[in-house]
């Protein structure tokens, strides 16, 4: 870095907003701000000094010189009117800090995430949960967001009601942009009732197929399924699911479940549930993680596929068969198995993006580029040349870094 940016640095330092940071094999800075104004400050400052910035510390260790914008320090509550069911707050939030706030009042983000995922991660990617499919997605619950843009200034778009249909709805833009076109750093999100209960089902099938068959009926009851997951454990497909509601129907619950399939589901105390439900949330922190959307009526056809395409690698496979959502991680992707494994998902209708590539998956930061160019840009070209328009008007100069989405 050049004397001038050094300086500014150790300035920052002096403040409390910067600190050396090791990258893997490369040493950088993480800037911490701790209110909107000082991201936007930030942002203007990376501008300024032609500096790319990352919003997380693997894309910033993909960076020559790596600096990553944390944003843990916003996580202030703005505001919080119990009986409208909405809370405007900070985005460096994690979401158990959030959902230990919101219980103290019997309400509730729906959606579940590992309690030390920040707001500003899962709004930024749009990230589906276990309950996707029944509840909907991020974007569903903002009514408002405040931005602070490449250009250092801040942007406010939606209001504080539930019911607004008042000009663009921009909050859409930004909740799923992967900080690509600005920084979330608040938002006003649309809040549940807590449920009064949980309760757990374990189903132990021998095949994918048995799975997606039993899932299939599962879905087509009546029962107030709120999460429905299929994953692999050995050579042994299970489905865990999830009914929140009132004890009092428990016994109704459980007849209809038994009436379903000839083998008795296992239920799971709800501590067992839970913390079942919350390993499902991760995946090893060293694998590389490819999501996929189908349409449900592909499903027996894409089963064959995926479990043909598994030979190439170690892959496992976590279905969300509610929302159409397939996840895909492998301590390491064959580059040259990628194209066919997108080719396979492309035969079924479906989309695919990466969400992660494991250190070990990347050669080069072009290797690395290429995977995402292959994945998470569509293939035509006017969609294609209508993101990169996007990511130009709102960031002429590619500040903001992600390799999602290369200029």
């Amino acid at each position: 870095m050049d004397l001038k940016t050094l300086d500014d640095i150790k300035a920052m330092q002096v403040q409390g907003l910067a600190h050396a940071w090791d990258f893997s094999s490369k040493t950088g800075y993480r800037l911490i701000p701790k209110t909107a104004e000082q991201t936007a400050q930030l942002l203007s400052w990376t501008g300024e000094h032609q500096r790319q910035i990352a919003m997380n510390p693997l894309d910033a260790g993909m960076l020559a010189e790596p600096l990553w914008l944390d944003l843990s320090e916003l996580k202030q509550v703005r505001q919080y009117p119990v009986d409208d069911f909405i809370i405007q707050v900070e985005t460096g939030i994690t979401v158990g800090e959030l959902s230990r706030l919101l219980a103290k009042n019997w309400q509730a983000f729906p959606l579940s995430y590992p309690a030390e995922t920040m707001l500003s991660d899962i709004l930024a990617e749009d990230r589906p949960s276990l309950e996707t499919g029944f509840r909907g997605y991020p974007r569903d619950y903002v009514l408002k967001a405040e931005i602070a843009t490449p250009d250092g200034q801040i942007t406010i778009t939606g209001a504080d009601v539930v019911k607004n249909v008042t000009g663009y709805d921009l909050a859409k833009l930004y909740v799923g942009g992967r900080h690509t076109f600005g920084v979330l750093t608040s938002v006003t999100l649309k809040l549940t009732t807590l449920p009064q209960n949980k309760r757990y089902w374990l189903y132990h099938t021998e095949s994918l197929y048995a799975a997606f068959a039993l899932s299939d009926k599962l879905l087509a009851s009546n029962l107030p399924i709120s999460m429905c997951e299929l994953f692999q454990e050995g050579s042994e497909w299970q489905i865990l699911i999830e009914i929140a509601g009132d004890d009092w129907v428990l016994v109704e619950y459980v007849e209809v479940l038994n009436q379903l399939s000839a083998q008795t589901p296992q239920m799971l105390d709800t501590e067992t549930g839970i913390a079942l439900a919350e390993r499902l949330q991760r995946w090893p922190e060293e694998s590389t993680i490819l999501e996929a959307a189908f349409p449900i009526a592909n499903w027996s056809e894409l089963a064959s596929g995926l479990l043909k395409q598994s030979a190439l690698g170690d892959m496992r496979f976590q279905i969300r068969p509610a929302a159409g959502l397939v996840i895909i991680s492998a301590p390491f992707f064959p580059y040259t198995a990628l194209p066919y494994l997108k080719a396979e998902i492309q035969q079924h209708t479906g989309f695919a993006q990466m969400l992660r590539i494991a250190k070990t998956d990347v050669a080069t930061f072009a290797e690395a580029t290429a995977i995402y160019e292959m994945f998470n840009l569509p293939e035509e070209p006017a969609v294609r040349g209508l993101l990169k328009s996007l990511k130009k008007s709102y960031d002429p100069d590619g500040m903001l870094f992600t390799p999602r989405l290369p200029l």
